[in-house]
């Protein structure tokens, strides 16, 4: 197992879990975590024997946001000379990049406090699974700067714009009872049972094939801006290539199998 200072990777049943482990700071990203978060996604992505990654935070928050510490040096960062301050941001992105385009499914487990750089984590992922107690909200504006994680982009795509104009600008907490009614959260989960109700839903995605799995997600992600035609016809390539998939022939020859016993043998 790769060896992490900020952050645990486990891998069990074929769920490879990214956990924050920073609870003293409620897992707020500092540069180590930022880079961390990324090699883990990373290397769950590389893992063959890997089929879905779990985002967690250790302790009673998901992740508070950004180190403040790390947020004091905005302004240094800022006013040096060329792009260096551009390139922070480049840096900092990537774990999102990475969990955004993997092609296995992605699931954060959001308790307690997930803000700022933590709501956008939870955003990169697939899916969410949002315990009772969980407070989600982007801060950014607070401080006078934006959500430069990809955050406004996925959530623009989850709740709509005007909705997400409106967290975004009013800086006001989501709880999980909102988040379940506008879609932020496909599944709200008593607090102690959040893993268990997190690695209950992976299960279920994992129990189909991984290749319908990812080439259903491109589709998926990329429909907003497609038009119809040149979706249908990036539909009949993926349905190609899952077709022509061992997965596939297994799973009809299952599904028939079962269904009667007149196809066994066959």
């Amino acid at each position: 197992m790769p060896d992490f200072l900020t952050v645990r990777y486990e891998k069990r049943d074929g769920i490879a879990t990214v956990t924050l482990a920073r609870p003293e700071k409620r897992n707020a990203m500092n540069r180590e975590m930022f880079g961390e978060v990324a090699d883990a996604a990373e290397e769950a992505g590389r893992d063959p024997d890997v089929f879905g990654v779990l985002l967690a935070g250790e302790g009673q928050s998901f992740c508070a946001g950004i180190d403040l510490g790390l947020l004091a040096e905005f302004g240094t960062l800022a006013s040096l000379p060329g792009s260096q301050f551009r390139s922070f941001v480049r840096f900092a992105q990537r774990p999102y990049r990475v969990l955004a385009t993997l092609e296995k499914p992605t699931l954060a487990a959001v308790q307690g406090h997930a803000l700022g750089a933590g709501f956008q984590l939870a955003l990169a992922c697939d899916l969410r699974v949002i315990a009772t107690n969980a407070q989600m909200a982007l801060l950014e504006t607070r401080y006078g700067i934006i959500p430069d994680l990809g955050g406004m982009h996925a959530l623009a795509r989850i709740v709509g714009a005007g909705r997400a104009k409106e967290l975004v600008w009013t800086g006001r907490s989501v709880e999980a009872e909102e988040a379940d009614r506008i879609g932020l959260a496909n599944r709200v989960a008593d607090d102690e049972k959040l893993l268990d109700e997190a690695e209950g839903l992976l299960g279920e995605v994992m129990a189909h094939s991984p290749i319908a799995v990812a080439q259903s997600k491109a589709l998926i992600d990329h429909a907003a801006e497609t038009p119809l035609e040149v979706e249908f016809d990036r539909e009949a390539h993926a349905q190609t290539v899952c077709v022509q998939s061992e997965d596939h022939r297994e799973a009809v020859a299952s599904f028939f199998e079962k269904r009667s016993p007149r196809f066994k043998g066959r």
